[in-house]
């Protein structure tokens, strides 16, 4: 069972609530949604921690805070591979929670979460750390230290998780079910490492290559379930249940095997996959693209 976390009320006050609209021809759209509900976490007076597929490709976000006014967003930069986006703001300075380092979150440790419902009501659940690992999602999405709880979260992705001292270990991503129900949070340290490039706008890392099908481990190679609309994949002729076996020659037996060979590559290189599709062996030539400017 877990043991109850004293939740400083401090750390309740550095939560904010979003509400992002999305154009409906945004690329987004048709999976996410036009508009999205989430949380944040002030980081700094002026700036504010969330999960980025609650802004990507807005064409306008609210930002309530804790005292329940509004405050502008004048910018969002999003990291793509970390899953994260730094929010700029205007109006009056936010009480900013304090970073902590997730590199020191170990199985075990306690944490907790505060988040929004709705607009109007805060709810907190307490539980412990009962992993920190990889993690591989349908959208072209890996992380090498992906910090799993026990926390069922009680309301809207994009909060922060929380150590018993009110530290930020990381930004509530998902809920997950698995051998029980639990919340996935992105790491924090993710964001420190790019911080700098999320100040001037979206991260600026090496760009890596992206083709927009959503994958799943299959028998003897990886399954296609689906692809992005208009996406490099789709135009090359990807199709729904394609059975990918290599990329460039290396065999992918895996999501996450097919995900390290494709990041080998940027965007404009030619990806070459080794396909079977109702039982005849294929190649696909795919133009790699890349993912900030489709989802600009």
């Amino acid at each position: 069972m877990d043991g109850l976390v004293a939740i400083p009320r401090s750390a309740a006050f550095s939560v904010v609530f979003l509400r992002s609209t999305i154009p409906a021809e945004h690329p987004s759209a048709a999976l996410l949604g036009e508009e999205r509900l989430g949380a944040g976490v002030a980081i700094g007076p002026d700036r504010v921690l969330t999960a980025h597929y609650l802004v990507m490709g807005a064409s306008a976000v609210e930002l309530t805070g804790p005292d329940g006014r509004e405050r502008g967003v004048v910018r969002a930069g999003v990291d793509h591979e970390s899953g994260l986006a730094l929010l700029a703001t205007a109006g009056e300075p936010l009480p900013p929670a304090e970073l902590g380092r997730s590199s020191a979150a170990l199985p075990g440790t306690p944490v907790f979460i505060v988040t929004w419902t709705t607009e109007r009501e805060r709810k907190a659940q307490s539980g412990h750390i009962f992993r920190v690992g990889p993690f591989e999602a349908f959208w072209e999405y890996m992380l090498d230290r992906a910090v799993m709880t026990t926390i069922l979260n009680p309301g809207l992705a994009g909060a922060p998780l929380f150590d018993a001292r009110a530290r930020v270990l990381g930004i509530i991503s998902l809920g997950l079910a698995a051998v029980g129900r639990y919340s996935l949070a992105i790491p924090i340290d993710l964001f420190l490492e790019q911080r700098e490039a999320l100040e001037d706008g979206d991260a600026r890392r090496p760009r890596r290559a992206w083709v927009g099908l959503f994958p799943q481990d299959g028998e003897g190679g990886v399954l296609v379930t689906g692809l992005v609309n208009g996406s490099p994949a789709a135009r090359a002729g990807v199709l729904r249940g394609d059975l990918l076996l290599s990329v460039e020659g290396a065999p992918v037996g895996s999501v996450r095997e097919l995900y390290r060979e494709i990041w080998k590559r940027s965007p404009g290189e030619t990806i070459s996959l080794q396909v079977l599709r109702e039982s005849v062996l294929t190649s696909v030539e795919i133009v790699a693209g890349d993912r900030y400017e489709f989802y600009r």
